[in-house]
């Protein structure tokens, strides 16, 4: 098949490369990538993929057979990468959170409407396996209503990153683990529940005074309990990606198998343990019944899911399907999440989620 579609990406790193091996799997994609801050990283890594090199992102934005910008910037730069590549005509997709502020996020779908493109946020959870059974188990109501929900995601990462990959230890670029990690779990639980009417955080600083180690507990108006805890601070730790949702009859475990994984630098098994021929990473608990496995996790999961992910942003794009899974407002309500969770933090006190006009949040007891 020729490549009639040139997608251009923002961003080469550990993300970026994800990023790269998926678009590289299509058969009608043509990659390119953009120099930076530093230019033989880009020249390198166009090598590996067999990628045209653009002197700079204006460039790449300049160039009419580019039809597609892929972001995968530090955060901080979304709205200003997004903005350049709406106004240049180019469909998005943007790595999460979708920005930073509220205001950034509104003003960056404002520039992809006015333009007539589509902007995607990459929140990879709505393509993996596990997660997208739980959520239709959740839904379907067979086990009854979901009483409470524990989502776990804690990494070694803050230990894993340097070098110009250290714009993580910089609160002010990342937003901490609440915007950067814990909005993967805070984005589930908005695709399942809504947003829930009540929000508490506490948070254990790390040395650079990032929130890094976070612990948030939810309450949606179904009744639905949540509690998220997300972290950055492991010391070399394996990862921790969990989730357990208790309902009337039956649970609901998800475990991320160690063997099938690795990221950033991160990669192993978790200690004393072996590798497993049966991958079971969901499974379903009833009293009185034999546990059910619902998935298997895949081998390369995490290529598998990003494959998923890119494949599905390149057919919205070249408009086969619409944008159904993961549209942009889902995003502004995790990052909505997100925002208050931090705001609780702060003040120390519940906060509570109103959907206003103005975006606002109110503090509870206030």
């Amino acid at each position: 098949m020729a490549k009639t579609f040139k997608i251009g990406l923002a961003g080469t790193g550990d993300i970026g490369r994800l990023h790269a091996k998926a678009l590289r799997a299509r058969d009608d994609v043509e990659l390119c990538v953009c120099r930076g801050v530093k230019s033989s990283g880009a020249d390198t890594f166009a090598r590996e993929f067999g990628a045209t090199v653009y002197p700079s992102y204006s460039a790449l934005l300049a160039d009419p057979s580019v039809a597609a910008a892929d972001i995968c910037v530090p955060n901080d730069l979304h709205r200003e990468f997004v903005e350049k590549a709406a106004a240049a005509g180019k469909h998005i997709l943007c790595e999460k959170p979708i920005a930073m502020s509220l205001e950034d996020a509104n003003a960056m779908i404002e520039a992809a409407r006015r333009a007539g493109v589509l902007l995607m946020i990459a929140h990879p959870l709505r393509f993996w396996p596990e997660y997208v059974k739980l959520r239709e188990v959740i839904l379907s109501g067979s086990l009854g209503p979901c009483r409470a929900i524990t989502m776990r995601r804690l990494l070694s990462l803050l230990i894993s990153v340097t070098g110009e990959r250290g714009w993580r230890h910089k609160p002010e670029r990342m937003g901490g683990a609440i915007l950067d990690l814990q909005i993967h779990d805070l984005d589930f639980l908005n695709w399942v529940f809504g947003l829930p009417e009540q929000v508490y955080c506490a948070a254990a600083p790390s040395a650079d005074g990032g929130l890094n180690h976070t612990y948030a507990t939810l309450k949606f108006p179904n009744g639905t309990i949540g509690f998220v805890e997300s972290s950055y601070l492991l010391q070399g730790d394996p990862m921790i990606f969990t989730a357990k949702a208790v309902c009337e009859r039956g649970t609901l475990d998800y475990n991320l198998h160690l063997e099938h994984f690795s990221m950033h630098a991160m990669a192993g098994l978790k200690a004393g343990a072996t590798e497993s021929a049966d991958p079971a990473s969901l499974v379903c608990y009833r009293a009185g019944e034999q546990p059910q496995v619902l998935v298997r996790q895949e081998p390369n999961i995490l290529d598998a899911v990003f494959a998923r992910e890119l494949s599905y942003f390149v057919n919205c794009a070249q408009g086969k399907t619409s944008n159904q899974l993961a549209p942009v407002e889902d995003a502004v309500g995790a990052l909505k999440l997100a925002l208050a969770c931090r705001e609780s933090v702060e003040r120390g006190l519940p906060v509570k989620l109103h959907e206003r006009r103005d975006d606002t949040l109110e503090v509870a007891g206030h």
